[in-house]
C-alpha cells in the first residue's frame, strides 16, 4: 500500500517535534516557531504572518490525522494533540516560505540538518529543555512565593501545606524531567 506524503516546512516540523505526544495551542507553536526562525537568522518576519503560516499547517494537519483536537473546540486557545505519525504517512520536508529569503547555500544546510536524524533530535530535545526550564522556574516560584504567604499570614499555614506539597512535587518531576533531557542531550551530543 502506497503511503500518502504529508509536506511540511523542515524547520516548522523540528519545532512540532518537540509537542511530540503532548498538547499545544497555535499561540505556542508560532512563538517557538519564531524563536526558531530567529535562531536560523531570519528576521524581520511579523507574528501574525508566523501566526497565519502556522494556523494554516495546523489546519492541514488536522485534515490529514496527524494532530487531533484536545477537549471542547474553542474560537480562541484552541488546544491540539500530536500523536504518532499514522503508519499509511510519510513526511516530506521542504524549505519553508521565510527560509527561501535566505541564500541558496544557507537554505540547502538547513535541509541537510533537519535529514540527519541526530541534529533533528537535538533540535527538540533543545526546545523541550527551554520549556521544561520555563515550567521549573515556574513551580519553584510557587513554592518560594508559598513559603513567603506562611510567613506573612501565618493563620492560613495549615490551609497553606498542601498547595505548598503539591508545587513541591510537581517542581521535583519537572527537575527530573530536565536532567533527563539534559542527559539525553549530551549523550546525542557524544555520538
Amino acid at each position: 500500500m502506497a503511503k500518502r506524503s504529508f509536506v511540511i516546512d523542515q524547520s516548522l516540523y523540528k519545532v512540532l517535534n518537540t509537542f511530540q505526544g503532548a498538547n499545544f495551542t497555535t499561540e505556542a507553536l508560532r512563538d517557538i516557531y519564531a524563536s526558531q526562525l530567529l535562531e536560523d537568522g531570519i528576521e524581520g518576519v511579523l507574528l501574525k504572518d508566523v501566526r497565519l503560516y502556522v494556523y494554516e499547517y495546523i489546519r492541514k494537519m488536522l485534515k490529514s490525522g496527524l494532530v487531533t483536537l484536545y477537549g471542547e473546540r474553542k474560537r480562541r486557545g484552541q488546544v491540539y494533540h500530536l500523536g504518532d505519525l499514522p503508519s499509511d504517512m510519510e513526511i516530506e520536508l521542504v524549505v519553508g516560505k521565510f527560509h527561501r529569503r535566505l541564500p541558496a547555500c544557507k537554505a540547502d544546510l538547513a535541509v541537510n540538518l533537519h535529514q540527519n536524524p541526530i541534529a533533528s533530535h537535538v533540535g527538540a530535545l533543545r526546545g523541550q529543555l527551554k520549556e521544561l526550564e520555563l515550567d521549573m522556574h515556574a513551580s519553584m516560584g510557587e513554592v518560594e512565593r508559598y513559603n513567603l504567604l506562611m510567613t506573612e499570614i501565618p493563620e492560613l499555614r495549615t490551609k497553606l501545606k498542601e498547595p505548598l506539597e503539591s508545587a513541591r512535587e510537581r517542581s521535583s518531576k519537572l527537575i527530573g524531567h530536565f536532567r533527563a533531557v539534559e542527559n539525553t542531550l549530551l549523550i546525542l551530543r557524544a555520538t
